[in-house]
């Protein structure tokens, strides 16, 4: 079996694994990339993202005090306080250096999150694949590539890893398979799992996430299988809160036409109306925002039997509002959007539950005229998202009815890690040699409100973090204590 040597081994080559081999090579380390797609244009979420780096919705050069206060907020504590702070300092200077190693930034938007976009913007038409092609996200794959390679590193693509190579606890390389089938071993002072997420992977959708994976929208690549988190977990490392992901409310349409994903969405409507199942009844909190209840969908027994229940003034307002709305675009591109005079007309087309429905709409306005939506038999909060609204009140001889669909886009748990990126044994103790970055990791994302962070911004610090961390030397393991649960 063929043997190579290097000082860093990089699994996976999305943001994260891109910036750490770029970042390690550049200090001298004798450094490999393993991509597991094709050389031209692989499929990766970090290819098909909008290119907006913020921290929980705050401007990433923020104080870092500030940004710290936002991902503990937006995780409804549930993030790791020394995994938020690590993030928090590193952001200004990670995203300086991104935009010193080939990144185009600019203003993409009139929101303060957006003032770090990757250029030329994408967000700008809906449906795919025409929102990235030789844009921001997919120029700086391609830049970051080039820069690695000039920088003395290796770049193998159509090559996937199989199993760690360990000496004990410590990492000493990497078993891959290429595209021949012929087995290959780099061993490697430091391995770095950065493949992403286990979205594209339907038996580990089905096990943490939803009952029935083939429902669901695929927002990106569809390319994370978990191979990463499952290969670390067989050498003993720690996992966590594997049941949440980030996505957003789509319709329902989107799961098989591909003009309607990843934008539109339908989380501004949606957080503003009611959100019901078959039964004709609420089954979460609208109010906490588009990802919670992108998750609450995905978790239905079948998770294309829900409807948002709006009237036509929300639709003409709200479904109007922010970059590439909903209102007229899903009807334009094939989404039936129902229209009805009364809740026993539009029962009758949606087949929900007419008297449920009913009472679900009553209640709902009675909750706002008191101003007291906590009343409710599920609560409802003021929106925690900046893609969320107020609950508005709902007119029933307006009606207006779309069904949904659960966009997912990357799962947010996984290998927990050190604040540098050090992968943790189930003991507690970190393994040598062996790290993870970005959307294979766990900790800062998720928990019972489906806490968002940004995963473009993780992958960029915690992939530089990870990679100075193993340039430095670090060998010896440490104890971290991880606040999340398995």
């Amino acid at each position: 079996m063929p043997i190579d040597e290097y000082d860093l081994a990089v699994i996976g080559g999305g943001l994260a694994g891109k910036v750490a081999a770029l970042r390690a090579a550049e200090l001298g380390e004798r450094t490999v990339l393993v991509e597991a797609g094709p050389r031209d244009k692989y499929p990766a979420n970090s290819r098909y993202t909008g290119g907006v780096f913020h921290i929980a919705f705050q401007d990433i050069h923020a104080n870092p005090e500030e940004l710290t206060k936002a991902v503990l907020q937006a995780t409804g504590g549930f993030a790791d306080k020394q995994l938020a702070a690590a993030l928090a300092e590193t952001a200004g200077r990670a995203m300086d250096w991104l935009g010193d190693h080939g990144a185009r930034i600019g203003l993409g938007g009139d929101l303060g999150f957006m003032r770090n976009m990757l250029e030329p913007y994408s967000l700008r038409e809906p449906g795919f694949p025409n929102h990235w092609p030789d844009k921001g996200a997919d120029r700086l794959l391609d830049e970051l590539e080039r820069r690695i390679l000039d920088n003395g590193g290796t770049v193998i693509w159509d090559t996937r890893a199989r199993r760690l190579v360990m000496d004990g606890r410590r990492c000493v390389g990497v078993e891959v398979t290429g595209q021949d089938g012929a087995p290959r071993t780099i061993m490697a002072s430091s391995v770095l799992l950065a493949d992403g997420g286990f979205q594209g992977n339907p038996d580990l959708v089905r096990r943490y996430i939803s009952p029935k994976p083939g429902a669901l929208c695929t927002r990106g690549a569809g390319t994370g299988l978990g191979e990463g988190l499952q290969m670390a977990e067989e050498a003993g490392a720690a996992l966590a809160a594997l049941d949440r992901f980030y996505g957003h409310v789509q319709c329902a349409e989107a799961v098989n036409n591909n003009l309607l994903w990843p934008y539109p969405i339908l989380d501004i409507v949606a957080s503003a109306a009611v959100v019901v199942g078959p039964d004709g009844r609420r089954f979460t909190d609208e109010g906490l925002g588009g990802v919670s209840l992108a998750n609450a969908i995905a978790r239905l027994e079948d998770p294309l039997s829900s409807f948002v229940v709006m009237d036509e003034h929300i639709w003409d307002t709200l479904g109007r509002d922010f970059l590439l709305p909903p209102n007229p675009t899903i009807e334009e591109r094939g989404a039936k959007v129902i229209r009805a005079r009364s809740v026993a007309e539009l029962a009758a087309v949606t087949g929900l539950h007419a008297q449920n429905l009913a009472m679900t709409l009553e209640q709902h306005n009675a909750a706002i005229s008191s101003g007291d939506a906590g009343c409710l038999d599920i609560p409802r909060t003021n929106s925690g998202s900046t893609l969320g609204r107020a609950p508005s009140p709902i007119s029933t001889d307006s009606l207006v009815a779309v069904r949904l669909a659960a966009g997912i886009t990357y799962t947010m748990g996984g290998i927990v890690t050190d604040p540098d990126g050090q992968v943790v044994h189930r003991d507690g103790d970190t393994m040598p040699g062996l790290y993870a970055a970005g959307a294979t990791t766990a900790g800062l994302e998720g928990g019972p409100v489906s806490g968002y962070v940004g995963g473009l911004a993780k992958a960029l610090i915690f992939g530089l973090r990870a990679a100075e961390h193993a340039a430095a030397g670090a060998t010896e393991p440490s104890t971290f204590a991880v606040a999340t649960g398995k």
